[in-house]
Formats: structure tokens, sequence, C-alpha cells
């Protein structure tokens, strides 16, 4: 299954390359698995501090947190769920939300 997935910079010189691209993963692959595969990549830039918190939407819709200082991120919606759950095309976007605290941002999400 083709996943479009992309990340807000996180300064200017960060922007030099795009953060766009499109990663084949299976289609039977959860949620969890898929965040798991991006950070294991270091998709998601170290930040300096160590307390980058970002927010992931899935099509559009807040669907976790992530946040460099957690081992695991906090999911909004069941992360069990597969990535054709989601429908096609699948969009990821990481949006960088600074150093906010993430458990405040994580409070603000909708659930299922």
């Amino acid at each position: 299954m083709n996943v479009n997935v992309d990340r807000s910079s996180v300064a200017m010189g960060d922007d030099v390359y795009p953060h766009a691209e499109t990663v084949d993963l299976p289609e039977g692959s959860t949620l969890a698995e898929a965040v798991a595969y991006f950070r294991q990549r270091r998709y998601l830039p170290l930040i300096i501090g160590g307390r980058a918190t970002w927010l992931l939407e899935v099509n559009g819709r807040p669907a976790a947190v992530v946040a460099e200082q957690w081992a695991e991120p906090k999911f909004a919606v069941d992360p069990s769920d597969t990535l054709g759950s989601f429908g096609e095309p699948l969009s990821l976007m990481f949006k960088y939300r600074a150093q906010i605290d993430p458990d405040d941002l994580y409070d603000t999400l909708p659930g299922d």
C-alpha cells in the first residue's frame, strides 16, 4: 500500500530538501507499526534539548502525538487499525508543535 508521508520543517535550514515521500508498506500493517517504522528510520529529526512534539494526522484527522521524550506515541485512534482501514490514498502528516507539552496536546485530541 502506498503511504504518502510528510512532515513540517523544524527550522529554516530544514527546508533545504522536501520531506514528502511515498513509501510502500504492507496494507495489513497497523498504524502503530507504520509510526514505529518512521521513527526507526529517523524520519522525524531530533531537536536540541530532546523535547520535540509532533501531531500525527491520518488523512487530515488527528490520530496521535509523538514526542521525542516518550518511548511510544499516544494514539487518539486505535493503533491496531490496519493502514488499509483508513482508505486510499493514505496520507500521514507529522506536524511539528515545537517543544509544547505533549500531554497537553494529547488532551486536546478528539477520541474515537
